[in-house]
């Protein structure tokens, strides 16, 4: 991946089982609505509101992060 990374930036699966990266502060929410463990947030792969959750590092493959990679976290504004 070509951009920088930052320590809050993860990868997450919708619930529609899209991945992409996102930035994900604990309890911190700018652009999603919190709902414990998943967040209410704007898909960028599907182009609409999904729930989702972190995808651990232990399950990442090669090819999730490559998909992820295709939807690089947007910066805060």
């Amino acid at each position: 991946m070509s951009e920088k990374t930052y320590a809050d930036e993860v990868i997450v699966r919708c619930s529609g089982g899209g991945y992409y990266r996102t930035r994900w502060i604990p309890l911190v929410s700018f652009k999603s609505i919190r709902f414990g463990a998943y967040r209410f947030q704007r898909c960028p792969v599907h182009g609409r509101w999904e729930m989702a959750g972190i995808v651990e590092d232990d399950d990442q493959t090669p090819e999730i992060i490559s998909e992820a990679d295709k939807y690089p976290a947007s910066r805060v504004p």
